[in-house]
């Protein structure tokens, strides 16, 4: 069957044929970056990788502790958290999951040990911010320029100018990321090689149904 190529399952794009629908699967998806269910070709095996992974294939299968609300991958859920977007968890903010994560992470796997770290910091900026020569709000730190006020000091006291509170368990990668929804997104995109995308869906819903450690 090997020799003359005569398997039951033939690949959508070549010849190849397979002793199974798995195998074939596999074969389109790592050779040709195809999806047979959408039966659509993508430019390359991280974009496949996105698609698979989207709604369109898993759906919203991860629940909102808080408001109930359906999310499909544990970035999106922490994401809808940590920025206040859920109705019935207001009080949450960045520091208070920071601090609820550590408390469940006290080997420091995924969060930083701040010693002396009292919460974010607190920017306000005023007239004087204004830079006639840019004709706009520049931001003081990182020299970004703003249409209004207001939108300055949001960026101000967004999670960019904070102090990075998480870290990337893998010892080669070393990146560190400022918001929990930063480096469960890094976890997710399996970039560094240090868990796959499962893995940190399970390890979300174990989280947020009460399991009191991380692991990976």
């Amino acid at each position: 069957m090997e020799a003359l190529n005569h398997f039951e399952w033939e690949c959508a794009i070549c010849d190849e044929t397979w002793p199974t629908e798995h195998r074939r699967v596999e074969h389109e998806r790592e050779d040709h970056n195809y999806c047979s269910e959408c039966r659509k070709t993508f430019t390359n095996y991280n974009n496949l990788k996105m698609h698979l992974n989207s709604r369109t294939h898993r759906g919203q299968q991860i629940q909102c502790p808080f408001c109930r609300s359906h999310h499909t991958t544990a970035t999106g859920l922490t994401h809808h958290i940590e920025t206040g977007s859920c109705p019935d968890a207001r009080g949450l903010t960045r520091d208070t999951l920071y601090k609820f994560v550590r408390s469940m992470d006290s080997s420091g796997i995924v969060t930083k040990n701040l010693i002396g770290w009292h919460g974010s910091t607190q920017y306000e900026a005023n007239d004087r911010s204004y830079n006639w020569n840019r004709q706009g709000w520049e931001c003081y730190l990182c020299h970004r320029l703003c249409g209004q006020l207001s939108s300055l000091n949001q960026h101000l006291n967004s999670p960019i100018h904070q102090e990075a509170l998480y870290h990337c368990p893998n010892p080669r990668c070393g990146k560190d990321f400022t918001t929990l929804a930063g480096i469960i997104n890094h976890l997710e995109s399996e970039s560094c090689g240090c868990t796959r995308f499962e893995n940190v869906q399970r390890g979300i819903q174990g989280m947020v149904g009460g399991n009191r450690l991380i692991t990976l």
